[in-house]
């Protein structure tokens, strides 16, 4: 990343804008306009994942927008929002939006839980897809979360053969409606996915971890990208 883009990152936080607005940028700033994931999303009819958490705290149990909804609620959060001058800012970017507003919905479609481990299974996963940063990156960040958390080196190497085999299984989620599987039960939702339910009970928990608690740190009622 370029100097003056950390510098903007960085003056975005100062001013107190939205979350989701300095996530997606900064996505974008480490993909490049160029990702090869740009090309896959223009069947999408709208690249942001736009929810309204009331409605899917109405929906039935077990549907995808209710464990959702749930996930949000456990870890006091929301559902990111993009502005609509950031959605102008990356128009030609559509992966950086989907892939900011979908993160926290990943975690509920592959199984992988909030945890460091989970975080670095979903990281995988999408790497896997070929809609994250280079497998370099995969492998430099579990060796970070190695060394920065020795505790939790199990889950997060499991996880991250767990998360790449996921990938090579599934249908590429990013590229799917994921709208519209919000009301569907969880357990259909993965059958169309691809998402086989050996490769999520092979999935390590994990455990919260304090020192990621504090460098990852998230504001009440803010989503997790």
């Amino acid at each position: 990343m370029k100097w003056s883009e950390m510098r903007e990152l960085s003056r975005m936080q100062r001013e107190g804008r939205p979350l989701g607005d300095i996530a997606a940028l900064k996505f974008a700033y480490l993909a490049g306009p160029k990702h090869t994931g740009n090309d896959r999303l223009h069947t999408l009819p709208a690249p942001c994942l736009e929810v309204d958490l009331a409605a899917l705290r109405a929906l039935p149990e077990g549907t995808v927008g209710r464990a959702f909804a749930h996930q949000l609620d456990r870890n006091n959060l929301e559902p990111l929002v993009i502005s609509d001058e950031m959605k102008r800012r990356l128009a030609d970017n559509p992966l950086a939006l989907r892939y900011t507003t979908t993160h926290d919905l990943v975690h509920v479609l592959t199984g992988f839980p909030t945890t460091p481990a989970g975080e670095i299974g979903v990281f995988a996963f999408m790497i896997g897809q070929g809609f994250g940063s280079s497998s370099a990156m995969l492998w430099l960040s579990t060796v970070i979360y190695s060394l920065l958390m020795p505790l939790h080196i199990p889950g997060v190497w499991h996880n991250v053969r767990v998360g790449l085999r996921m990938a090579k299984e599934a249908e590429p989620m990013l590229e799917a409606r994921l709208e519209d599987l919000l009301p569907v039960p969880l357990t259909e939702a993965r059958r169309r996915l691809g998402v086989r339910p050996e490769t999520v009970a092979a999935i390590a928990p994990g455990h919260e971890s304090w020192l990621a608690n504090r460098l990852l740190a998230k504001p009440p009622a803010k989503a997790m990208a």
